[in-house]
């Protein structure tokens, strides 16, 4: 089952794949009511580092807020284009291959330059379980995956344009609605430099035929 989800992955990453766009200053209402003060953060390098680096050292249980803007600050660093890591699709061949340890050595490079990747957090956690990583990794790992997700959760619904979901990463997008909302994703999509609907197959926790999420930052219509 799950060499399916990360093939699906794949391929749904590789069929809206496009090239890098210029972004868009994000809409301040949602971001403010999970991250009061982002922009202040998120702005400042200094102060957004040492919410990234509280996040991938795993110590203490982040905030909400902190985590808020450890995902969603991310983007707005310099050197951001939008693209997904590099190592990605490697690291889902690797465990295609069961070749576990090759995976696990992938993700956490991509995670040493990308640390709120949630492609990468659940597939390194994958890995990681799969090679008998020390406990204090794999719970790491597991803790950091979850705070993304629950952080995603929180940014809308996705039952419509105006409450869809927001991720910094197409692949998050797949990961978030084959792998945590167990959704399984039909042939079609809608996609335009805004919004992705993705056509879904209905279940008792999401009665409906499709899923909407933003890009974060937004792209531009230009």
């Amino acid at each position: 089952m799950w060499k399916f989800v990360t093939l699906s992955i794949a391929l749904l990453w590789a069929a809206v794949s496009v090239a890098a766009q210029e972004l868009q200053q994000p809409d301040s209402k949602w971001i403010e009511r999970l991250a009061p003060g982002f922009d202040t953060v998120a702005g400042n390098p200094v102060e957004y580092q040492k919410v990234l680096d509280k996040f991938s050292a795993a110590l203490v249980r982040l905030s909400v807020r902190d985590c808020a803007i450890a995902y969603y600050g991310f983007p707005l660093q310099p050197g951001f284009d939008g693209s997904a890591p590099a190592g990605e699709e490697d690291m889902q061949r690797a465990i295609m291959a069961d070749d576990y340890a090759t995976a696990y050595a992938l993700g956490t490079q991509i995670l040493a330059r990308a640390p709120v990747n949630l492609t990468a957090l659940y597939w390194t956690l994958f890995a990681a379980t799969e090679t008998d990583q020390p406990w204090e990794v794999r719970n790491s790992l597991r803790g950091r995956y979850n705070s993304i997700a629950h952080i995603i959760a929180l940014s809308g619904d996705g039952t419509s344009t105006e409450s869809a979901l927001r991720v910094v990463w197409t692949g998050d997008m797949y990961t978030y609605t084959m792998l945590e909302l167990g959704l399984e994703i039909g042939d079609g999509f809608l996609w335009d430099s805004r919004w992705t609907e993705l056509y879904i197959t209905p279940s008792e926790t999401f009665p409906h035929t499709s899923i909407f999420f933003e890009p974060f930052p937004r792209a531009s219509n230009s």
